[in-house]
């Protein structure tokens, strides 16, 4: 079974987002302990396994160190580009990526992977109880919440995954968070949530620069998040900041020394508005599993 390490939403080796890609042949069959242990053994955020189905639908199963997860955008960016190199899809072209999470449209442009997202949801506003909570959690004041143009409040979104999406004033205030990793960690398990996704719209460069904490799934911080920037370009639709169809850029992973460059935008399909999200990837090695 081939085997690489790719990194997500960079054109430049060692930048975005690393992800392993484990890539199984019509004969070859992985159970559940087994990508357990290589997606723990290899340590990245996420791990992807990607089987064909056919020549345009693929099946694609995510482990993080310590779980399955339904999606993941960065190994599904990683798993595309490999799938590139290795002539199995083609520039152009739109294929079927079967996920846990549902069945989504995978296209390549330009050397840029887009991903379709799950059909949004949006949940509750949260009360100034739960902000200030918040707020202590991540070592910040609740007056650093919010922005200082738009009414924007933290709020559960999903394409996907659900994740809390949590708007600070500046960038100074984004790179200067101290989360709690444990509270974070209880926090997402009592409301069945991935990530705290905090972003700020103060980036001069681009549309957004965020951050991604999910300490429950094994991911303390995170360089790209493609499934939480999804719910992002929605979140930010729904605030009329964003049009639909323009796409738009969004930094993450500044802080980590691994900057990423998202791209995301929000397109009308099947009678419902859905976001896509996507960027470029650098295969940095290449291999085969000796497992067996």
């Amino acid at each position: 079974m081939n085997f690489f390490v790719v990194d997500a939403f960079t054109q430049a080796p060692f930048l975005g987002n690393p992800a392993g890609v484990v890539i199984l042949g019509p004969k070859d069959t992985l159970d559940e302990n087994v990508m357990q242990n290589i997606a723990k053994e290899v340590r990245f955020s996420e791990t992807a396994f990607v089987k064909a189905k056919n020549d345009k639908e693929f099946v694609l199963r995510y482990f993080t160190p310590v779980a399955e997860v339904d999606l993941c955008g960065h190994a599904t960016i990683a798993s595309f580009k490999v799938l590139e190199y290795l002539g199995l899809v083609n520039q152009g072209c739109i294929y079927k990526a079967h996920t846990r999470a549902g069945t989504i449209d995978i296209s390549i442009e330009k050397g840029i992977v887009m991903m379709e997202q799950a059909t949004p949801s949006l949940g509750d506003e949260l009360d100034t109880n739960e902000i200030s909570r918040i707020a202590n959690i991540l070592g910040i004041s609740q007056k650093d919440i919010g922005d200082s143009k738009y009414n924007l409040k933290p709020k559960v979104v999903s394409t996907g995954l659900w994740d809390l999406l949590i708007p600070v004033k500046s960038r100074d205030i984004l790179f200067s968070l101290s989360p709690d990793f444990e509270e974070i960690s209880e926090y997402c398990r009592m409301n069945e949530i991935v990530s705290f996704h905090v972003f700020t719209l103060d980036e001069d460069r681009a549309l957004a620069n965020c951050r991604d904490f999910a300490p429950l799934y094994g991911i303390p911080e995170e360089a790209a998040t493609g499934t939480a920037n999804g719910a992002l370009i929605y979140y930010l639709y729904k605030y009329g900041i964003v049009e639909p169809e323009k796409i738009y850029e969004i930094i993450q992973g500044e802080t980590m020394g691994r900057k990423s460059n998202i791209f995301a935008k929000v397109h009308f399909k099947d009678g419902v508005y859905k976001a896509y999200v996507g960027g470029n990837a650098k295969i940095v090695i290449e291999g085969n599993l000796l497992i067996f």
